[in-house]
């Protein structure tokens, strides 16, 4: 199921990977206390890794269905 930010847009994977380059120099520029927004960073990659997870279940998803209309049509 496709979840959406607060101002209507769809989050992708595209998106995810953006955000955690964000968070990644903004670790680095806090130098010394950047290890405080790795749970943001950790989060981010939490939620990437489900949504990849999701993608890939309905690419087979729908490979499924497909190969199961073509046998029920006769073919294999």
């Amino acid at each position: 199921m496709t979840e959406y930010t607060s101002d209507g847009k769809p989050v992708t994977a595209e998106r995810i990977e953006r955000a955690l380059d964000v968070v990644a120099r903004y670790i680095i520029e806090l130098g010394d206390e950047g290890p405080a927004i790795l749970p943001i960073y950790r989060r981010l990659k939490d939620e990437l890794a489900k949504l990849k997870v999701e993608e890939a279940e309905m690419a087979e998803i729908r490979q499924r269905a497909q190969r199961s209309g073509r046998r029920r049509r006769g073919h294999k």
